[in-house]
């Protein structure tokens, strides 16, 4: 029997390549794999712990954008339901583990041991925890009892509260597994499960699948999106910033651009007739990171060491990430690297370039005047105070905005704040949630109209995704700048290389000759 901890398992999609192995090893007939039932719950309500604060941030959005418009909203929110979607990821969740009930009288020992705070539990300032840890030990205990046939190996990189799975183990456990130490093995993660459980095959037939897997846009993304997820440090990580100086930096400000160095030790890894691999992928980052001084966010590059699970098959999920080296700053060293993080800088200034001109290349100069104020306004990404120094005369924006109107919009961005995670890559979940929720750009439209003659928000802005633009401001707020006298250098100023793809492409076919010149220098 593999029995899961949930650090092991946590957040595991049911489409991935890890539950695919699982359902597999469950498929073999040789294996049972299985979660206590407080691991189930645990995996349940992670999946499930932000509904109540972003159906909440979605109530007062909806509150605020009626105080913003003259009508009645036709908007309206199901009520919350948190058993629904509770119930949801335990389904789905049993339907790849079979689940280790825990019994009454394991729960009351659990809570008990948490109050005297004895290993699992443990003591933390003036108060002990633990009681979830000790329910899963006491489930993996009676199983053992009640199954004398069984070997457990019991997955968990908690070693902490656990032990690292050597004897003795610490007290009163080592009274707890007395007459049971040699039926329970400890493997540290499912890269140990994966070695231990699978037939190892050649990768050699897979190299060039997996390099042209590992290149592709979705993969990057998801990489990108773990990045922002698992690198933080308050110690700092490694980096080189623009000037290719060594810093540290604390952790992505948006998820970074991505580019796949090498790809190594590809090992096939075969049950019952299936095959995934594994790999050891090498990855440029390169974006938008906080300093260890917490300062303003710079651009900064790193490389990362990953192992990566993944499947040949067509339509199978992007790979996963089995294990993760601490990112290094790149080796200046390495012609390969120094290459491609060249390409990455020149291509990202060129379409911030490209960008840039397009949102200033209006049809009339009071529209350049609101579309200049509206961008320094929205801020997009936190990388545009003002790219063209161009002598522009001064407007007055609460003229062109009454307070009360300004007002209403700033509450609706900042209660639509919430309700988007934008730490990591899911811009599409983005825009359908402000398409969904507040229906924004049109609000904004609305609320505009009449205000400045003939002025219509979509048309100041002809290569631009309106919707991605206030997409990527959200994690920011929409603050009135000052930018009167400021100047950048457009190669400091730069898109997210994802975000101005889109822009990148509209460009290209209506553009002058000037913005078909190669990076910017």
């Amino acid at each position: 029997m593999i029995i899961f901890d949930t650090n092991a398992v946590n957040m595991l999609s049911p489409n991935s390549p890890t539950a695919d192995i699982i359902r597999k090893l469950q498929k073999s007939g040789h294996h049972r794999v299985a979660v206590p039932w407080m691991v189930l719950e645990e995996m349940a309500a992670h999946k499930t712990k932000h509904y109540p604060d972003k159906y909440s941030a979605a109530v007062k959005a909806l509150e605020a954008l009626q105080g913003a418009v003259t009508w009645e909203l036709q908007s309206s929110l199901e009520r919350l339901d948190l058993d629904r979607l509770m119930n949801h990821w335990r389904d789905a969740y049993r339907e790849i583990f079979e689940v280790i009930e825990t019994s009454p009288e394991a729960m009351r020992k659990a809570l008990t041991r948490e109050a005297l705070a004895l290993k699992p539990a443990k003591r933390a300032g003036d108060h002990s925890e633990g009681a979830r840890d000790v329910a899963i030990w006491f489930s993996i205990l009676e199983f053992l009892k009640a199954n004398p046939d069984e070997k457990v190996y019991f997955v968990t990189n908690n070693t902490k509260d656990f032990g690292d799975g050597t004897y003795p183990y610490p007290y009163p456990m080592n009274e707890d597994v007395e007459g049971l130490e040699d039926r329970l093995t400890r493997l540290a993660d499912f890269n140990e499960v994966v070695s231990e459980f699978t037939k190892t095959v050649s990768g050699a037939d897979a190299e060039a699948v997996a390099d042209e897997l590992l290149r592709s846009q979705a993969v990057r993304a998801r990489v990108a999106q773990t990045a922002v997820e698992l690198l933080t440090s308050f110690s700092g990580i490694a980096g080189l910033d623009t000037d290719d100086t060594v810093v540290r930096w604390r952790g992505w400000w948006l998820a970074p651009e991505v580019e796949l160095l090498t790809v190594t030790d590809v090992t096939g890894h075969e049950i019952e007739g299936a095959v995934w691999y594994t790999a050891n992928a090498h990855w440029l980052l390169y974006g938008l990171a906080f300093d260890e001084d917490a300062a303003d966010p710079r651009y900064t590059a790193c490389t990362w060491e990953t192992k990566v699970l993944f499947s040949t098959r067509d339509g199978d999920e992007a790979p996963t990430v089995l294990t993760l080296q601490k990112p290094q700053a790149p080796d200046v060293s390495d012609s390969t690297c120094v290459e491609l993080l060249t390409r990455v800088k020149g291509r990202t200034a060129d379409i911030s370039r490209r960008t840039l001109k397009n949102l200033l290349d209006t049809s009339s100069e009071a529209e350049g005047l609101v579309t200049e104020k509206f961008l320094a306004a929205l801020d997009v990404a936190g990388t545009l105070p003002l790219a063209y120094s161009v002598p522009l005369p001064k407007i007055d924006y609460s003229a062109l905005f009454p307070n009360r109107n300004i007002a209403a919009i700033n509450s609706i961005v900042e209660q639509m704040s919430p309700l988007v995670d934008l730490s990591g890559l899911n811009r599409s979940v983005a825009e359908m949630a402000l398409q969904q929720h507040l229906n924004l750009g049109e609000s904004l439209r609305r609320t505009l109209d009449g205000l400045v003659p003939k002025l219509d928000i979509a048309g100041l802005m002809p290569h631009t995704d309106f919707t991605a633009l206030i997409a990527s401001s959200l994690a920011k707020g929409i603050a009135a700048q000052d930018s009167e006298d400021e100047e950048a250098e457009v190669s400091d100023n730069q898109l997210s290389f994802e975000d101005a793809t889109a822009a990148e492409e509209a460009a290209d076919k209506g553009s002058d000759p000037e913005t078909e010149e190669g990076p910017a220098s």
